[in-house]
């Protein structure tokens, strides 16, 4: 799943919905939820990604009151509909790693089985120089 996600919009203030997202799945439909662990949620989802693709997941902000709008449905897909946001919507603020870094240096993390991040903690690149 996490190599399918296009992206997340979740909801911001002014809008008094703090607890809705939207994952994006260009491939299929968008699914929409309500938590009020959302950041973390969010967090975690940004870090597979990240492992998964070496570059930060697109993160969308929007201030309406429920993401309706913005999650394509499965009768919107049979439509040919996208309600994906637009890019200019992107937050980069919410950017957790520096793609202009050197990738190796963060090519050690790693997702394990029990999809829990972990980093290579073995020294073994550290022997290398």
């Amino acid at each position: 799943m996490i190599a399918e996600i296009g992206g997340i919009t979740k909801t911001v203030k002014p809008s008094k919905n703090e607890v809705e997202f939207t994952v994006h799945v260009p491939s299929s439909y968008d699914y929409r939820f309500i938590s009020d662990v959302r950041e973390e949620i969010i967090k975690i989802i940004k870090s597979a990604f990240f492992a998964f693709h070496k570059k930060n997941l697109p993160i969308f902000h929007v201030t309406s009151k429920d993401l309706r709008d913005y999650t394509t449905t499965e009768k919107d897909m049979k439509k040919s509909i996208s309600r994906f946001p637009l890019m200019n919507m992107r937050a980069k603020s919410e950017d957790i790693f520096n793609e202009d870094d050197d990738l190796k240096s963060q090519s050690d993390v790693k997702i394990d089985d029990s999809g829990v991040l972990a980093s290579d903690q073995s020294g073994a690149n550290d022997l290398k120089a």
